[in-house]
C-alpha cells in the first residue's frame, strides 16, 4: 500500500508525500522479524523487550531506557529525568535517516469512553463520532526514541525532584479475534460474565500538558509545547527551518492478554457510571494483584465502550506486551471470588479516606492520576458488598 501510495503521490507531483511513503516503507522493510512477530503476539514477548526506547544524551555513560508505553509520557518533549546526578530534559523525538515515524489518526470521547485509530497512509478511513464531545487528532509513535540537547549546556545539577509533567491514558481497542464464550459467575446465579483471556490491542496516548499536545518538527524531531512561526533550534544544535504548525499527541499500541468483565445486574450504588466503572476497575486490579501475589504494575485496568443506560465493561490486561498469562488465572470462579473479596477489603475504609473520595491506599496510583477527581471508594464498597451477599 505504501509503495502504491508513493507512486500515486509521485504521479500527482506531490513529492513531499511521496518521500514520506518511501521512508515509511523503508522503516517497515527494515523492522526486525522478532520485533514484528512478538508485537503481533505470534511469539511470546515477555523475554523479548523489543518496545524499549532510549533517551539519548551527550554522556555516553548514561543509559536511559523505558518501555514505549511509559516513554511516551516520561520522555516526551519538555519532560525531565535525573540520572548520574544530573537533570536531563527531553528536547524532541529521535530522527533516523531514510525512515519515518508511524503517524495515526485518532478520535476519542470522554463521555462514552471510546477511542478509535486508523493509519494515515492513503485516504483516511472514516470514523463516526458518537457525540459532540468527541475530539479528533493525530499521534506519532516514537519508535526510534527521544533526544536531549546534545551540547555542554545539557545535564544540570538537580536542585530537587523533577515534576511529573505528563501522564498517559490507556484505551481498549478491541480483541484481535473473537473470544470464547464468556464464563458466567457464579454458575447457579450469574452476577457477571467474564471472557476467557484473549489477545487484544491496548492503546496508550499522551496528549501533553492538559491535553494541549506537542508541536513536532518533521525535519529534525524537535518538540515544543507551542507552535513557532520562526526558525527553531535543533536538538543537536543549529537552526532548523522546519514548520511547527501541526499538533500531535504521542501514542503506542501493543497486543496483550485481556479479560473483559460485564456485571449483569443493576445497583443503586452506581451514580456517575463512567467514574464508578473506573473506580471498580482499579479496585479489582488491586484485588487481583493481591490474590495472584504479583506487583500491581504487572496488571492494567480500564473500561470498555459505554452504551447509553449501561455500565461499561471492566477490562483487565497483562501490562506486558504479548501477555504473561496473568489475567488468564482469573477465569476460575474461586480465584475471581477471592479477587472480589480482596477488592472489597481495599475500599472498606481502612485507608482512612472519605467514602466520596479516594487515596493511594485504595484506588489511586500514578498511572491513573488523570482520574483522581472521579475515583470514589464508597460506591464501589456498597456495590461489592451487594455482590458478596448475592453470591452467597
Amino acid at each position: 500500500l505504501l509503495l502504491e501510495a508513493e507512486t500515486e503521490y509521485a504521479d500527482k507531483k506531490d513529492y513531499g508525500r511521496a518521500k514520506w511513503a518511501s521512508s515509511r516503507a523503508n522503516t517497515i522493510k527494515s523492522e526486525d522479524i522478532i520485533s514484528f512477530l512478538s508485537r503481533k503476539a505470534v511469539i511470546p514477548k515477555y523475554g523479548f523487550p523489543v518496545d524499549v526506547v532510549s533517551l539519548d544524551t551527550p554522556d555516553q555513560k548514561v543509559e536511559l531506557e523505558r518501555d514505549l508505553s511509559l516513554a511516551v509520557a516520561e520522555y516526551a518533549p519538555g519532560a525531565q529525568v535525573v540520572a548520574a546526578k544530573k537533570v536531563w530534559t527531553s528536547r524532541g523525538l529521535k530522527r533516523v535517516p531514510e525512515k519515518e515515524w508511524d503517524v495515526r489518526n485518532y478520535w476519542r470521547c470522554e463521555e462514552h469512553h471510546r477511542f478509535e485509530t486508523w493509519k494515515t497512509a492513503g485516504e483516511p478511513e472514516h470514523a463516526e463520532h458518537c457525540c459532540e464531545k468527541a475530539t479528533a487528532g493525530k499521534y506519532i509513535v516514537p519508535q526510534f526514541g527521544f533526544v536531549t540537547r546534545m551540547d555542554e549546556r545539557e545535564g544540570k545539577t538537580p536542585t530537587g525532584r523533577p515534576r511529573r509533567m505528563y501522564s498517559t491514558r490507556p484505551f481498549f481497542l478491541g480483541f484481535n479475534r473473537t473470544p470464547e464464550e464468556a464464563v458466567a459467575m457464579p454458575a447457579g446465579n450469574p452476577l457477571l460474565r467474564l471472557t476467557k483471556a484473549c489477545p487484544g490491542t491496548m492503546g496508550v496516548v499522551c496528549e501533553g500538558y492538559r491535553g494541549r499536545g506537542f508541536y513536532i518538527c518533521r525535519n529534525c524531531g524537535a518538540g515544543f509545547a507551542k507552535p513557532a512561526e520562526k526558525r527553531h533550534e535543533k536538538p543537536w544544535g543549529g537552526e532548523c527551518s522546519g514548520k511547527l504548525k501541526e499538533k500531535f499527541a504521542l501514542g503506542h499500541e501493543f497486543v496483550t492478554d485481556v479479560v473483559q468483565i460485564e456485571f449483569v445486574f443493576a445497583s443503586s450504588a452506581v451514580g456517575d457510571r463512567l467514574g464508578f466503572a473506573h473506580s471498580l476497575a482499579y479496585a479489582l486490579l488491586g484485588g487481583a494483584a493481591e490474590v495472584l501475589e504479583i506487583p500491581s504494575n504487572d496488571l492494567g485496568a480500564t473500561v470498555g465502550k459505554m452504551d447509553d443506560g449501561l455500565m461499561p465493561p471492566i477490562v483487565l490486561y497483562d501490562n506486558v506486551p504479548g501477555g504473561a498469562g496473568l489475567v488468564a488465572r482469573l477465569e476460575g470462579e474461586e480465584i475471581f471470588l477471592q479477587c472480589l473479596e480482596e477488592a472489597c477489603k481495599r475500599v472498606s475504609g481502612r485507608c482512612g479516606c472519605a467514602e466520596n473520595a479516594s487515596c493511594y491506599g485504595c484506588l489511586r496510583s500514578y498511572r491513573n492520576q488523570f482520574l483522581h477527581a472521579r475515583l470514589q471508594r464508597g460506591p464501589v464498597k456498597a456495590f461489592l458488598e451487594e455482590i458478596r451477599g448475592k453470591w452467597r
